[in-house]
């Protein structure tokens, strides 16, 4: 028990330590890049058709989806949550309105509810994806709404520190299996989106290099963020290699 409690806190420190980073680097490209993009968009159009008063907010980051939540339906009661202390504190700074809390879902859940639980692209970095679904389960009192990939394991999605991708049945299973109902599981991104996960894997480094590793985006970064982001539009929600669920 003593080394595998140990191996999970390195485990911890070691995400801890990479999203420091992370997420001083990836503002400009959680912001245009257009799988994030689409993502926060399916999930507020979700959220807001849901009867709900508060909203947390898992792997929030740098609060994009908070703010944009915000400024849709100010009403809200948001709280975010981030395996990074370094990114909760600057947003707290910079949201003094919005609770936050620094956790680590593969270890912690947060002792109360909220209506809606929101986590995006969190639980495939999870150590154990059914615990940490259940914890979220533990957090949500009416509504959770969750992404993860469902296509293949690129080299891109290691490097960024996936450790599994899923099948809708794995996913829907373990939510169940946790006490809530699925309403809608949706396999997002055929054919575009498959696409473009097949292609930005053709030279990882080039692509880590140009939109991974910048701050800043340039002129033509935004550029072919948004033609990118066009195409996706016109994906389905079948065949792809994107679950949202409900």
């Amino acid at each position: 028990m003593t080394s595998s409690r140990a191996t999970v806190h390195l485990a911890s420190n070691a995400l801890q330590a990479f999203y420091h980073v992370a997420w001083n680097d990836w503002g400009d490209m959680i912001r245009y890049s257009p799988g994030p993009r689409i993502r926060r968009e399916k999930i507020l159009s979700w959220v807001s058709e849901a009867k709900v008063n508060s909203l947390l907010d898992i792997g929030c980051g740098n609060s994009e989806f908070l703010l944009q939540v915000h400024a849709k339906i100010p009403s809200f009661e948001l709280a975010g949550a981030d395996i990074s202390h370094s990114v909760i504190e600057e947003n707290k700074r910079r949201l003094p309105g919005v609770d936050f809390f620094t956790l680590d879902l593969d270890q912690e859940h947060l002792p109360r509810r909220f209506d809606a639980v929101t986590c995006m692209e969190v639980v495939e970095h999870c150590q154990d994806y059914r615990a940490a679904i259940k914890r979220l389960a533990e957090m949500t009192g009416k509504w959770l709404f969750i992404t993860v990939p469902c296509g293949p394991l690129f080299e891109i999605d290691r490097r960024v520190g996936h450790t599994k991708h899923f099948s809708a049945r794995e996913i829907t299973d373990a939510l169940q299996e946790s006490g809530l109902k699925v309403i809608t599981a949706q396999r997002w991104g055929f054919p575009f989106f498959n696409l473009y996960k097949h292609a930005i894997n053709l030279n990882p480094d080039v692509l880590c290099k140009a939109f991974l590793s910048s701050q800043k985006y340039r002129p033509k970064q935004k550029l072919v963020a948004l033609l990118t982001y066009a195409a996706f539009k016109a994906s389905f929600p079948w065949l792809g290699y994107q679950l949202f669920v409900s």
